[in-house]
């Protein structure tokens, strides 16, 4: 009976010192938290002020100073003229040399020397007017309805430059041994009665020039061109561009 009295009271020491033990690890870790944690502080985000400048002072101050009158000039009036001294007439008397007194004598002029005289001489017209410069441009035939001088010159070459991109011969340049970039410079006149006249060309070639004058041949007639509502001679000129391929 003593032996298993004995045995129990074994067990039951056993027992609490490992739940003593147990409790002591829990206070012990419980400790730890308590006084190692770190408080966590729930701060305001920074204000940022962003004004494209940074301003650095710089430690001196500035003394206000009152800001001076500003003086306002008067204007002077012109004095007064003294007018001048008068006699005195009474209002009783009476005029004895009206005549005298209102008499008007004639100016005297030199007399004019015909000779001297110089005839202006009429200020001549030009024989043409260039075609950026004239009042109204010459009227390529579609561009009749248009309204203004601007959009009439502006079709004028827009139709111009369809006859040459359409019937000039580029492949003369190639024929005759010409390469790379080729520029042909022409000029005409449009007439007073609208016809394509004096035509001019420098071209690389006397060929290339030859074509050139003959595409020009085939510019339709036209209305003319007018300066002060006068039929005038217009005169334009026309670069033409092509590239001979290698």
């Amino acid at each position: 009976m003593s032996n298993k009295h004995d045995a129990n009271v074994r067990k039951s020491t056993l027992v609490n010192f490992q739940i003593g033990l147990i409790a002591s690890l829990l206070f012990s870790y419980l400790m730890f938290e308590v006084y190692t944690a770190v408080p966590v502080v729930n701060q305001p985000p920074p204000i940022t002020i962003d004004d494209g400048e940074t301003h650095v002072w710089d430690g001196r101050f500035t003394e206000f100073q009152e800001p001076e009158e500003k003086m306002i000039a008067e204007k002077q009036s012109k004095p007064v003229v003294d007018p001048q001294e008068f006699e005195i007439v009474k209002n009783d008397a009476t005029l004895t040399a009206i005549d005298e007194e209102f008499k008007s004598e004639p100016t005297e002029s030199a007399p004019i020397d015909p000779s001297t005289i110089v005839d202006v001489e009429p200020v001549e017209e030009p024989e043409s007017y260039p075609f950026t410069k004239i009042e109204w441009v010459p009227i390529f035939p579609g561009c009749e309805k248009l309204a203004t001088n601007k959009e009439r010159a502006i079709c004028f070459s827009e139709k111009v430059g369809r006859i040459v991109s359409k019937k000039f011969n580029t492949g003369l340049g190639e024929k005759y041994g010409l390469t790379g970039l080729q520029r042909i410079y022409t000029q005409f006149d449009v007439d007073q009665n609208g016809i394509i006249t004096n035509i001019q060309v420098r071209a690389p070639h006397p060929k290339l020039e030859k074509e050139a004058k003959r595409v020009i041949g085939l510019f339709p007639q036209m209305t003319p061109g007018k300066q002060r509502d006068q039929n005038v001679t217009v005169k334009y000129q026309l670069p033409i561009v092509f590239k001979i391929q290698d």
